[in-house]
């Protein structure tokens, strides 16, 4: 098996954890494996750790931290995103000199904005298995040095961290930096410039009990 490509699910999981059908022929689906492991999977865990991960299960060898989080974690994210990926082809075939959506003589085949409804709702589980593999490692550092100690000095990505859910509303980003609830403080811990700390709570106490952001 060639270092590129180095899958980190099987068919059966892939399947297992997405409504692709089993008749749809592996070869039509690891491309879009590819396509997730490189392009998500490579930006949350950095580039160190997911290079290490890869030698890993390229040869065979991989740690029981690394297993667990293959297994619990990685493997429903890739799940998904790959299928998020391969929908449209699977709704659409590329030919020669032409791009064709197979008619099935007992049922219609989907739309165009149905394609786009169900890549929405795989791409909501894809970022929420996302979110729980951030929580699971920022407080497992120790058991994964690769990640929290990721190497810039040969150009590798460093982890994204931050939330994969965007909800498309922007808000004046100095006035919401800072909960409006008593004894949360975010920033500096003083109210933005033009505001008065009525209404904000004690900015210059410590907030104990809060759920802090990841990052």
């Amino acid at each position: 098996m060639s270092a590129y490509n180095v899958l980190f699910i099987s068919e059966e999981k892939l399947k297992s954890y997405t409504s692709i059908h089993e008749s749809v022929s592996p070869k039509d689906l690891v491309p879009y494996v590819l396509q997730a492991q490189d392009i998500y999977l490579r930006n949350y865990l950095g580039g160190t750790f997911y290079n290490q991960l890869k030698e890993q299960v390229r040869n065979g060898a991989v740690s029981t931290p690394n297993r667990l989080l293959l297994d619990d974690f990685i493997g429903p994210i890739l799940c998904n995103y790959s299928f998020y990926h391969a929908i449209p082809f699977l709704a659409y075939k590329i030919f020669n000199k032409s791009i064709l959506k197979p008619n099935s003589e007992n049922a219609p085949s989907v739309e165009l904005d149905e394609v786009k409804f169900l890549q929405s709702n795989v791409k909501e589980v894809a970022e929420s298995y996302v979110d729980q593999m951030q929580r699971y490692l920022a407080f497992h550092l120790s058991l994964y040095p690769a990640y929290a100690n990721w190497n810039a000095n040969d150009g590798q990505q460093a982890p994204d961290t931050k939330k994969p859910y965007f909800s498309g509303i922007q808000t004046n980003s100095q006035y919401f930096n800072y909960k409006k609830y008593r004894n949360y403080p975010y920033g500096t811990g003083t109210a933005p410039a033009g505001y008065s700390g009525s209404g904000y709570g004690d900015y210059e106490q410590p907030c104990g009990n809060c759920d802090q952001p990841l990052n």
